[in-house]
């Protein structure tokens, strides 16, 4: 059992409640929100791919995700919830959802596409025929729900989650062309945020900045146009200039950059993940929240205002404080910590 209450899928073994594989050959797969939900989605398409391997699996994602489920060699198609018309008037064999009940968000559902069999999360589970509609597992990390539904059509379950990203040849090198010029091991940062609840402070960012460039590593600041703003203010309160990719880089060159780093520094949820599926060391700034269950000492350091005033939970329904509660000192010393290790890697990978 998992000690947090609920079992946690390696406690099962091979189940089947879809339909036979043999006869599969259409599925789609709902997964709406940002990159992080994408690339978390990962280990399910997977699971799917070798459950059905005679089926043509099809993504419905964002336009902000498309790149990165287009060089997934799992999914077959993408189709953007932004114009879902494509899987409206397709057949499929089975559709699922891997949207949280009750949430918004998405302009899809399995209820409003021609199939044969369906798999959703509900609140209160009902089992109607040809239909997998299990409660929805809270206390999961999301890849491992994702998994567990895409399980409970058939196949075998695995112990944890395994994530992959493929930056194309092109991406690594665009990447490398970015950084030509960077002469240490490079610090990617992220200064901005896709909600409020997760934008720190210019000024204080600036100082992270500071702090990498003095620990001896090359800080490579990374965002999208939305970024531009607060990356000028940091790049105006910094000591020396760092190399600055805001606004010219996809997620596919975003992937080549994080295998050239050493190091991700930021507060957003999509370029958190993206370091985390790809092994890049990184100190995540803001609510514990989105990064709980995928924090790991040494690899994912989290750096949060504290637990839930309420239950005392890290990561729960309540409002929690956002990144702006968060001091400097505590963000500086983790990120000092993480770069000095960091920089001993790459030494040690230097002379090996």
């Amino acid at each position: 059992m998992d000690p947090r209450g609920d079992t946690t899928i390696g406690d099962f073994g091979e189940v089947g409640l879809g339909p036979d594989p043999s006869e599969v050959r259409s599925v789609l797969a709902i997964r709406p929100g940002g990159v992080a939900d994408a690339v978390r989605a990962v280990p399910a398409l997977r699971h799917l791919h070798a459950t059905y391997p005679l089926a043509r699996i099809s993504v419905a994602i964002s336009e902000f995700s498309r790149e990165l489920i287009e060089a997934c060699p799992y999914a077959h198609r993408v189709i953007l919830l932004e114009q879902p018309s494509e899987a409206l008037v397709e057949r499929f064999d089975i559709a699922l959802s891997w949207a949280r009940p009750g949430g918004v968000g998405s302009v899809l559902d399995v209820e409003d596409v021609h199939a044969r069999f369906r798999a959703s999360w509900r609140r209160n589970g009902d089992d109607p025929r040809r239909a997998i509609h299990p409660e929805w597992p809270e206390r999961l990390d999301d890849a491992s729900r994702m998994l567990r539904l895409a399980w409970l059509l058939g196949g075998r379950a695995v112990e944890q989650p395994d994530f992959g990203l493929w930056p194309s040849l092109a991406d690594r090198n665009g990447a490398a062309q970015f950084v030509a010029d960077a002469t240490r091991p490079i610090a990617l940062v992220h200064v901005g945020g896709g909600v409020r609840a997760r934008r720190w402070a210019p000024e204080r960012w600036a100082r992270v900045v500071d702090l990498l460039d003095a620990a001896g590593l090359d800080p490579v600041l990374v965002g999208s146009e939305r970024d531009r703003a607060v990356t000028a203010e940091v790049l105006a309160d910094v000591r020396h200039a760092p190399i600055s990719l805001v606004g010219r880089t996809g997620p596919g060159t975003l992937c080549g950059l994080l295998e050239r780093s050493v190091l991700f520094v930021g507060g957003d949820s999509g370029p958190a993940a993206m370091a985390a599926a790809l092994g890049v060391r990184s100190v995540v700034v803001g609510p514990a929240s989105a990064f709980e269950y995928d924090a790991r000492p040494g690899r994912m350091d989290i750096v949060d205002a504290g637990p839930c005033a309420v239950c005392g939970e890290r990561a729960c329904d309540h409002p929690v404080p956002d990144a702006g509660a968060v001091s400097l000192d505590r963000v500086l010393s983790r990120v000092e910590v993480a770069a000095c290790a960091a920089l001993r890697r790459w030494h040690r990978a230097r002379i090996a």
